[in-house]
């Protein structure tokens, strides 16, 4: 007899268990103590983090792209910076 997670009942048993977590996250979002404040905070932190991030890698990507690889040269030591 096949694994019940490699048949037909997998998107159903993965769709139950999403749903499930999504119940409990909107809960404790709800609830408003501690955990959930500290959750908000950090995933406020993550978000800003990743905007930082996004943001200078569009101001000095080029820059950082050409200070470390140069397409059409064979040296393997890192470029001036001079």
């Amino acid at each position: 007899m096949a694994a019940p997670w490699l048949g037909w009942e997998a998107p159903g048993l993965v769709l139950r268990g999403l749903a499930w977590l999504g119940q409990e996250f909107a809960a404790d979002w709800a609830a408003q103590d501690l955990r959930a404040a500290l959750f908000q905070l950090l995933l406020l932190w993550l978000g800003l983090s990743l905007l930082g991030i996004h943001l200078a890698w569009r101001l000095h990507g080029g820059c950082v792209s050409r200070l470390c690889c140069r397409p059409g040269t064979s040296r393997t030591e890192p470029p001036e910076l001079g």
